[in-house]
């Protein structure tokens, strides 16, 4: 990567008044929900899509609409992933524009990871060593295994905060690995805060 490349992306974060990763990926979200409704296809073509070849018609109008063509093939693999995960995630439309995005600023990955669609639990939805392997995994191996969560998630109607991972997703890989390390303490901090969180509020301490 680029000095060029570098700099770039520290103005997507929100640093150098574009528009951040997490915005990107907050307005996503709610354009995906709203294929839920208008244009089943397209969200279809999304969830079908392999993340690392994306080619779906809709991506790319994505991609067009929050001016992230032209950014190298990482670059579109990684945004390939965030918008397939999105879509996987985004829930189905209830009708008459009611529809909800998969996108939940109030519920940080780490905990949703550990809660799934619970307020409390006496174990992990997502297991401690499926934890430990995502967040030691780096290029492929991360991918895969973030793919496989998403479906996971998304078969049990769980959302998250989708700022948090789009940041997650696209600080891996960075020349300085600072930002992706931050990103992937966040996680398991929330992850083990729900953990305690669920223990002293169980059965037992009531």
């Amino acid at each position: 990567m680029t000095t060029t490349q570098h700099t770039t992306t520290a103005e997507e974060r929100g640093q150098g008044g574009r528009t951040s990763w997490g915005d990107a990926a907050f307005s996503l979200a709610g354009q995906i929900a709203a294929l839920s409704e208008h244009r089943r296809g397209d969200l279809a073509e999304l969830r079908r899509m392999d993340p690392d070849e994306p080619d779906a018609a809709a991506f790319w109008r994505l991609m067009a609409a929050h001016d992230l063509l032209d950014r190298g093939s990482e670059a579109e693999a990684q945004w390939g992933l965030i918008i397939h995960g999105i879509a996987l995630m985004t829930p189905a439309s209830g009708g008459n524009g009611n529809f909800r995005t998969a996108h939940d600023g109030s519920l940080p990955v780490g905990r949703a990871l550990y809660l799934g669609s619970e307020t409390q639990r006496g174990s992990a939805f997502y297991s401690e060593s499926r934890l430990n392997r995502l967040l030691t995994a780096r290029g492929t191996v991360l991918r895969t295994l973030l793919n496989r969560m998403f479906r996971m998630l998304a078969a049990n109607g769980v959302t998250f905060d989708w700022r948090e991972m789009a940041q997650y997703v696209l600080s891996e890989g960075l020349d300085d690995d600072t930002y992706f390390e931050q990103n992937r303490r966040r996680i398991a901090r929330e992850y083990y805060r729900a953990e305690r969180r669920s223990s002293q509020s169980g059965p037992d301490n009531e």
